[in-house]
């Protein structure tokens, strides 16, 4: 899965430039991400930090930016795009964090948990926060009118005429049930919004294409 994510690298870092749906529905996202963040200061984590442009919007507010990403070529760009922030821009995955307990005030992950190990990766999302700190991340809206027409009909005859498509995920996850794997790994939702390319005003569960939600680590 690495490799493909390499190969895609530019053209999904040129995808929050586009135009269309696909563009916005990643610019949705980040604003979301970047309006339940709030402005630092602080330290925050973006896991699975693609080619890094939260953590660019994210340094402009005040927080201190640390990445880690499992394709090289994401990471390249995220680097070229945060020099100042080289030595926290690390290699690695959301299952294992390259961090000590209780680093940082934020932790974002969007994007990547539909291609994670689930349960290992919100609970290292949990322990590299600080008591009271916030998760911030999101799931695709798998039963939106959207993405029901992908995954039954859009990637498959994309398939079938040799196409590249995204990665299948590893599991469906309903917004209940992630929520209690948020709790079980000790993080406590606190709030979630449906985000797509939609106007705001049709932000409604048939419409959103995310679903992005915030949760606080309990303070013991």
């Amino acid at each position: 899965m690495t490799s493909l994510f390499d190969a895609r690298a530019a053209r999904y870092d040129a995808a929050y430039d586009a135009r269309g749906a696909p563009g916005q529905a990643l610019r949705d996202r980040l604003e979301t991400v970047l309006e339940l963040a709030g402005d630092g200061p602080g330290d925050a984590l973006d896991a699975g930090m693609g080619p890094g442009r939260l953590l660019a919007e994210l340094d402009r507010r005040g927080w201190r930016a640390s990445g880690v990403e499992p394709s090289s070529e994401m990471l390249a760009l995220a680097q070229e795009r945060l020099p100042a922030a080289l030595d926290r821009l690390l290699l690695g995955t959301i299952e294992v964090l390259p961090f000590p307990d209780e680093t940082f005030d934020l932790a974002v992950a969007t994007g990547v948990l539909e291609y994670a190990d689930l349960e290992p990766a919100l609970c290292e999302l949990a322990r590299v926060l600080r008591p009271g700190g916030r998760a911030i991340v999101s799931l695709p809206n798998w039963w939106s009118a959207s993405g029901l027409l992908r995954r039954k009909a859009v990637y498959p005859l994309a398939r079938r005429a040799g196409r590249a498509t995204p990665p299948a995920p590893r599991r469906l996850v309903r917004a209940a049930e992630f929520e209690h794997l948020l709790a079980e790994a000790g993080l406590r939702p606190t709030a979630s919004r449906l985000t797509s390319f939609r106007p705001r005003a049709l932000r409604l569960p048939v419409f959103a294409s995310q679903l992005v939600f915030a949760a606080e680590r309990a303070v013991p």
